[in-house]
């Protein structure tokens, strides 16, 4: 073996264990990759512009649309309708909703949104209010709401929905 063959294989043999020092650990877990950091209060105003739209498609009287904006499996309930479980089930009971009281007046809205550190669940309390027959004899019914959402390809869609009758609910706090 030559002298320069034998400098090659040390420089060699060097090289590989000073690459394989900076691979040893001291015991330890390796670090972590870096998670992105979620920007918590971005995704609550998107939640919050999830649940303008939805009130845009009710009263809008667009029973496909707002069954579009649940999740497949997802489901409603309320101390009037009862639970309706299903995206379709959800579209066919809106439609008959809407048809059955078409000079209903409802309006609804927000009070809180919880965004999970996570960011791909998120839960809204709010107030709604409903009036069946409009500026008919019937009064006005006002109540509260918990709705859970969940992102899905990116995108926030309603998991579940109950809402229920409650004195004074559409008062501010």
């Amino acid at each position: 073996m030559s002298r320069f063959n034998t400098f090659g294989s040390l420089a060699l043999i060097g090289s590989l264990a000073v690459g394989l020092a900076g691979c040893v650990s001291d015991g330890g877990d390796p670090p972590a990759a870096e998670e992105p950091k979620i920007d918590l209060a971005a995704e609550e105003e998107a939640v919050r512009q999830v649940n303008v739209k939805w009130l845009e498609l009710y009263q809008a009287k667009d029973a496909e649309g707002v069954g579009a904006m649940f999740v497949e499996e997802g489901w409603t309930l309320s101390a009037m309708g009862g639970l309706t479980e299903g995206r379709a089930a959800i579209v066919t009971t809106t439609r008959e909703e809407l048809d059955k009281n078409p000079d209903a007046v409802t309006d609804w809205g927000a009070k809180q949104v919880w965004v999970a550190e996570s960011g791909d669940l998120a839960v809204e309390r709010g107030w709604w209010t409903g009036d069946e027959d409009g500026p008919g004899d019937k009064p006005e019914i006002k109540g509260e709401y918990l709705t859970v959402f969940t992102k899905v390809n990116g995108e926030w869609k309603v998991l579940a929905d109950a809402a229920t009758p409650v004195q004074g609910a559409g008062d501010e706090d």
